[in-house]
């Protein structure tokens, strides 16, 4: 049942079954400025998937001007060591947490600050409202919404402008060191093997190059979130919903008819985010597989238009040498009962790192 508090004409309200997948949404979402992480398919997966084996409960503010859908602020209400935590839809798998606002939901909020003591009210009963990672872009949504000053998260988003011709920016972008080696590497290998790299199209392709992406992943990174059965289904959904509706992307390089690596990411508005990797370092290390996905796919998504590639986030010095420019992330934590502020102050620095 959804609950409502109203300041003049603008309405906030608690709307639980909110459909992502629905017209007005996707509206609001194009036109939004917000991220591939608050896609339809991204948000309908989550929420189907994740959050339940999370034991974090679906909470979506819509902000709505007579009906007419202003905003939406995807959340999640769940209890993590006795608090009770309203959070954006995180759980570790989206790398930045975005309000999303048409321009005038942006600026009536910007105009009436009453309407953020509404927005809180709105949430309902918790400890603490927790808001992280958020980019440049979206903090000052976020602090307008929540009330709260922004903290620096202590790590960044590395991402690069993207401007053909290809060999052009490679040569204005990547570390001349890097550069030289990805290539003679790339035509050494190409010259003495049958290498291929395919973006795939069908669901069965796309599934089971994902079970093979987390096979290649295991054990080579701790608390890998996608060796845990819930993210590693949510991942595969993502990727076989979103290959069909343009969503995301699932690649495999080959090497005669071997799998070589693989690469899977989402993209949105002209920007690929990658997000993970996997490679057979075992039979084809020598070829640095992962760099050249990385090289080879950006060639392709600039050729069909592509103006960004991010890395996301994660400070991994490898991404600098791509010419990538650093976002530093923000993240806002707000008490709202007595609990929440003690717990702020005796566990600020473990609350701070938690995301899972």
């Amino acid at each position: 049942m959804a609950t409502a508090a109203t300041t003049a004409m603008i309405e906030f309200r608690q709307e639980n079954q909110f459909d992502f997948s629905s017209s007005e949404y996707a509206d609001i979402f194009a036109a939004s400025g917000a991220t591939a992480f608050q896609s339809p398919t991204w948000l309908d997966m989550f929420y189907q998937i994740l959050a339940p084996h999370r034991g974090a409960d679906k909470l979506v503010i819509t902000l709505r001007k007579n009906r007419e859908l202003l905003g939406v602020v995807p959340l999640i209400r769940r209890n993590k060591s006795g608090l009770v935590l309203i959070e954006p839809t995180d759980l570790g798998v989206s790398d930045y947490a975005s309000p999303v606002l048409s321009e005038a939901g942006r600026a009536a909020l910007r105009t009436d600050p009453t309407l953020a003591v509404t927005f809180i009210g709105t949430v309902g009963s918790h400890d603490i409202l927790r808001i992280q990672p958020a980019l440049p872009d979206h903090a000052s949504d976020w602090q307008t919404l929540v009330l709260s000053e922004p903290e620096e998260a202590g790590f960044g988003a590395h991402a690069v402008d993207l401007s053909p011709p290809f060999e052009e920016w490679r040569k204005n972008n990547l570390d001349r060191k890097l550069s030289g080696m990805v290539a003679r590497k790339g035509k050494r290998w190409k010259k003495q093997h049958q290498v291929d790299l395919q973006r795939l199209e069908t669901a069965e392709d796309i599934a089971k190059a994902i079970k093979c992406l987390v096979h290649f992943r295991q054990g080579r990174f701790d608390g890998d979130p996608i060796q845990t059965p819930e993210v590693e289904e949510f991942y595969a959904a993502v990727a076989r919903e979103g290959g069909g509706n343009g969503l995301a992307e699932t690649w495999v390089l080959s090497s005669d008819g071997s799998i070589a690596g693989i690469l899977f990411g989402i993209t949105h508005a002209g920007r690929f985010y990658y997000l993970l990797i996997g490679a057979d370092y075992d039979n084809h290390g020598r070829h640095s597989p992962g760099l050249q996905m990385y090289d080879w796919i950006i060639e392709d998504w600039m050729a069909r238009g592509g103006t960004s590639f991010d890395f996301t986030i994660g400070d991994e010095p490898f991404k600098m040498q791509f010419g990538t420019h650093a976002s530093p992330m923000s993240r806002f934590l707000r008490p709202n009962s007595l609990k929440g502020r003690l717990a702020l102050a005796l566990f600020g620095q473990k609350l701070r790192r938690a995301n899972g």
